[in-house]
C-alpha cells in the first residue's frame, strides 16, 4: 500500500498544477470574451417568430428574409441583415408597416429569437376610376376638359389566396373605354422562384394622337365612331434569383384596326396605308434591383436591361422591329438628412423605320425630360438623364388618426423632402423630324420642388421648372422622380 500512496501523493501536484492552468485558461477566454465588443459578439438565430400576418402565408414572408433560423453571425450583421428584410418585405406592397426585432434567449444570451410584426394592408379595392387620359396632370390643365377622362370600376384582389397574387378585373368607360382581366402568380414552384402572369384586354377610343406637329401631339376625334379599336393577350413568365434578381419573358398579342380617317392625316400610322395591324411580341428583361423602398428610394441602386422583338413573321400586317433599353439609378446618403440620385436611361432601335404608332421615344410615362411635360421628343434612339439632391424636411413619422376605426388605415405615415433637380436628355430621329423639332437636339430641365410621401405608395410632387426653351412654369406629379 505505501508505494501507491506514495505515488498518489506525488501525482496530487501534478493534477493541482494541471486545475490551475485549466482555471486560468478558461479566465482568459472569460476576459477575451468580455473584451469583444457587443455588436461584434457571435448570436445565433434561435427561432424567427412572425406575427400580423391574418391573410399572408409565412412562406411569403420568408421568402423576403436574408437571414434564417439557426445562422450564427455577428451582432451587427444581423442588425443589417434584419433591415434589409424589413426593406424588403415593405416592398412587396403587402404591408403598411413592418418591424423586425430580437429577444435574447433568457436561458443562453448567445441565441436570439426574432420577430417579424407585419401590418398588413387592405387588399380588396373595388375603387371606382376616374383618370385623366393625357400623358401627366399638367397637360390636362391646358384644356382642363373633363370629356378626356376615364371613368369605371377597377376590382382588385391584392394578395389573393394569401400568396402575394393578384386578381384584377377592370371596366372602365369614358374617353378611353377598357375591359381588362388580370392574374399574377408570383411563385408557382416549392422554391418560390418561377412566377406567371397573364393578361387579356379590349380597348376602344373615341379620339386617339395620330402624330406630333411642333413637338407637341396632335389629336382625331369622332363621337360618332370608333376610331381604334385594340384586343390584346399577354403571358409573362418570370425567374427570381435570390432577393434581387428578376429574369422575365414575355409574350404579347395584339389585335388593333384604326378608321381610314386616320390614315388620311397619317398613312404611316401602321404599315403604309394599312388600317389593321396584327402582331406578336417577345421580349426578355434583366432586372437588379436593390433599393432600399420602391416607390421612393433614398438609398440603393437599380439596373434593368430588356430587348424586345416587335413581329415575328408570323402575322400578314406585322412590323419586323427590334429594341433594346437599358437603365442605371443610383441612390446614396450625404449626410443624416441629404441624399443625391442620379438615373441614365437609353433606347436603341435596330432599324430607323417604323410605324408611327410602335415608336415611343421621351415624354410618355416617367421616360421625359423634367421642364417638357407638354411634349413629346420622338425618336428611334434616345439617352436620358436624370439627378435630384433632396432634404429632408421631415422624416418619416407615423400619425395616429382617432376618427379612423380600422386598423389598416388609422396609423398615418408621411415625410417631406426639398430638391433640386437637373434633367438632360437627347433623341435621335431620323424618320419624323420635321414634326417633332425638339429631336436631334440636346435639351435639359432643372428646377426645385417639394415631395410629400405617404403610404399606399403615395407620392405627390410639386415642381418648379425651367427648361432650354426658356420656358417656366409650375408642375405636379404622382410618382418619385427617379424610381
Amino acid at each position: 500500500m505505501r508505494p501507491a500512496s506514495r505515488f498518489v501523493i506525488r501525482l496530487l501536484p501534478v493534477s493541482l498544477l494541471c486545475a490551475a492552468l485549466t482555471a486560468t485558461a478558461q479566465d482568459t477566454l472569460t476576459t477575451a470574451a468580455d473584451s469583444v465588443p457587443a455588436e461584434s459578439r457571435m448570436v445565433e438565430v434561435a427561432e424567427i417568430l412572425i406575427t400580423g400576418n391574418r391573410t399572408t402565408k409565412p412562406f411569403i414572408i420568408t421568402r423576403e428574409l436574408i437571414f434564417h433560423q439557426g445562422d450564427r453571425l455577428p451582432r451587427y450583421v444581423l442588425a443589417r441583415t434584419m433591415q434589409r428584410s424589413r426593406e424588403n418585405l415593405l416592398n412587396t406592397s403587402l404591408f403598411n408597416f413592418v418591424d423586425i426585432y430580437d429577444q435574447p434567449d433568457a436561458n443562453d444570451p448567445s441565441r436570439t429569437h426574432v420577430i417579424v410584426h407585419v401590418s398588413e394592408r387592405w387588399y380588396l379595392w373595388p375603387l371606382p376610376i376616374f383618370e385623366l387620359v393625357d400623358r401627366n396632370f399638367n397637360e390636362w390643365w391646358l384644356t382642363k376638359d373633363f370629356s378626356r377622362t376615364n371613368y369605371g370600376a377597377y376590382i382588385t384582389k391584392d394578395n389573393f389566396r394569401g400568396r402575394k397574387e393578384k386578381l384584377s378585373l377592370l371596366v372602365r368607360l369614358g374617353y378611353s373605354q377598357r375591359l381588362g382581366l388580370f392574374y399574377t402568380v408570383p411563385y408557382v414552384n416549392r422554391r418560390q422562384v418561377n412566377g406567371l402572369a397573364f393578361g387579356l384586354t379590349y380597348t376602344r377610343n373615341h379620339e386617339i394622337a395620330y402624330g406630333l406637329g411642333d413637338s407637341k401631339l396632335k389629336y382625331y376625334r369622332n363621337d360618332d365612331e370608333y376610331v381604334r379599336r385594340q384586343i390584346g393577350a399577354g403571358v409573362s413568365f418570370t425567374h427570381r434569383q435570390g432577393i434581387h434578381d428578376y429574369h422575365t419573358v414575355s409574350l404579347q398579342f395584339q389585335d388593333n384596326t384604326i378608321s381610314d380617317s386616320i390614315l388620311y392625316y397619317n398613312e404611316d400610322y401602321f404599315l403604309p396605308g394599312e388600317s389593321t395591324q396584327q402582331l406578336f411580341i417577345i421580349s426578355y428583361r434583366y432586372k437588379n434591383d436593390h433599393r432600399d423602398i420602391k416607390q421612393y428610394p433614398l438609398q440603393g441602386h437599380y439596373l434593368d436591361f430588356e430587348v424586345f422583338k416587335i413581329g415575328i413573321g408570323a402575322l400578314q400586317n406585322e412590323p419586323s422591329l427590334i429594341a433594346i433599353t437599358s437603365n442605371y439609378r443610383k441612390y446614396w446618403a450625404l449626410g443624416r438628412r441629404l441624399h443625391a440620385a442620379a438615373g441614365i436611361k437609353g433606347k436603341v432601335s435596330g432599324r430607323s423605320h417604323a410605324p408611327y404608332y410602335n415608336q415611343r421615344g421621351l415624354g410618355y410615362g416617367s421616360n421625359f425630360i423634367r421642364g417638357y411635360e407638354f411634349y413629346v421628343i420622338n425618336g428611334q434612339h434616345y439617352l436620358l438623364f436624370k439627378s435630384n439632391i433632396k432634404y429632408t424636411l421631415v422624416p418619416e413619422r407615423v400619425v395616429q388618426t382617432r376618427f379612423i376605426p380600422h386598423e389598416k388605415f388609422n396609423r398615418i405615415p408621411f415625410a417631406i423632402y426639398a430638391n433640386l433637380f437637373y434633367d438632360a436628355g437627347y433623341a435621335r430621329d431620323n424618320q419624323f423630324g420635321d414634326t417633332s423639332p425638339l429631336s436631334n437636339e440636346y435639351q435639359h430641365g432643372f428646377g426645385v420642388g417639394m415631395d410629400y410621401v405617404t403610404y399606399y405608395d403615395l407620392v405627390f410632387r410639386l415642381e418648379y421648372t425651367w427648361n432650354r426653351l426658356h420656358e417656366h412654369g409650375l408642375f405636379l406629379h404622382f410618382t418619385a422622380p427617379i424610381f
